[in-house]
């Protein structure tokens, strides 16, 4: 068992942290450490140096730490299996980000003493039929989810009388039990709720993809569009297959709760599908890039200086802007999209996410 979870753990953080180390080279080529360029300034010789520095210094740090997440994976002790593990994390998080803001802040100098930055010429691409085009998969695949919800919610109450007296509803890494509840309608129908949860927020996810700002490459507008657009479906697509990975997940949880399957398997099973879901995203991001740019990308970079909107990205990665009604932007850091957060709806999706997390500590009670 230990060495099955240790195996799947790798599968999980070799991709993440490899992901995290060569982020400079997955952003659009005209954003460097959270700072607009032009393609050809990113590009440059200096600017190579500094990918491979944040790249080499990612993986001195990471790399050891990765072994201790391993060493901590191995531990028989539950206690301190968790613990390590969450304080292994937990570095890597704190230090992605610390790295992150220390070369904003080099880069930010560096943009300063560049003589194309001086002139303060900016140019903004706009197609105003982008959003005609197919841009992600239509909500009617999730008629799909949706159906295998109801098909599981019919079956648990089909079998209401064969779940034991005590269901169990958290496990530890090594596949005990350590948290259950009483029969009720509401614990037997538990997974079904969540399912229901998960498959309204890749909806909403679905949708925040079709609805995000439009953002193209001044220097090749048309290319910038293709590239946006195999970029919105392939992520739209992870979207949907994802989801459906999720809402399987927990029809197999409420499975187990009637046939008290073998620990093995629901580790096996319970660890699978996030990998299935992270090695997805990782894979989608080295070949897609953010906004598309690892998609048909040109073989030189154009001189043309992208708008200047640096002073509304807070330490290069939060988007602050009143004057701005969009409600999704790329990210700046990172693959994906992030909020306006200057937008009064953000603290409405704050609230709901924040429900999502306490309704399932609420109905284990």
């Amino acid at each position: 068992m230990p060495i099955l979870f240790t195996l799947m753990l790798v599968l999980m953080f070799i991709p993440i942290v490899a992901s995290l180390a060569f982020m400079p080279y997955l952003t659009r080529e005209t954003i460097s450490f959270g700072i607009s360029v032009s393609e050809e300034t990113f590009r440059s010789e200096q600017l190579r140096r500094m990918r491979k520095q944040y790249a080499t210094i990612s993986l001195v740090i990471y790399i050891p730490l990765l072994f201790a997440g391993l060493y901590a994976s191995m531990q028989s002790n539950t206690t301190l299996q968790g613990t390590l593990l969450g304080v292994v994390i937990s570095l890597i998080a704190v230090i992605s980000i610390a790295l992150n803001i220390l070369f904003h802040f080099k880069m930010k100098k560096i943009k300063a003493s560049l003589p194309a930055a001086a002139k303060g010429k900016t140019v903004l691409a706009v197609d105003t039929s982008f959003h005609r085009q197919k841009l992600v998969l239509s909500n009617k695949w999730f008629f799909i989810h949706v159906g295998l919800t109801l098909a599981s919610t019919a079956a648990a109450l089909f079998n209401y009388d064969r779940f034991p007296e005590q269901i169990a509803l958290k496990f530890d890494m090594q596949g005990n039990v350590i948290n259950s509840a009483a029969k009720s309608y509401t614990t037997v129908l538990f997974p079904n709720i969540m399912q229901l949860l998960i498959i309204a927020i890749f909806i909403f996810v679905n949708w925040s993809i079709l609805r995000s700002k439009q953002q193209l490459s001044a220097g090749d507008p048309e290319r910038s569009v293709r590239q946006n657009a195999v970029f919105r479906r392939r992520w739209s697509m992870f979207t949907v297959l994802s989801g459906l990975a999720m809402v399987s997940l927990f029809s197999f949880i409420q499975l187990n709760m009637i046939y008290q399957l073998e620990s093995s398997i629901i580790l096996l099973v319970s660890l699978l599908i996030p990998i299935f879901v992270v090695l997805f995203a990782v894979a989608l991001s080295f070949t897609t890039g953010q906004g598309g740019s690892r998609v048909a990308r040109s073989e030189t970079g154009s001189p043309v200086q992208p708008v200047n909107d640096d002073a509304q990205w807070k330490l290069g990665f939060i988007y602050y802007n009143p004057n701005d009604p969009s409600f999704f932007v790329e990210k700046r850091f990172g693959i994906g999209w992030t909020l306006n957060f200057a937008h009064p709806m953000v603290w409405l999706v704050f609230l709901g996410i924040i429900i999502v997390i306490a309704l399932p500590a609420f109905l284990g009670q």
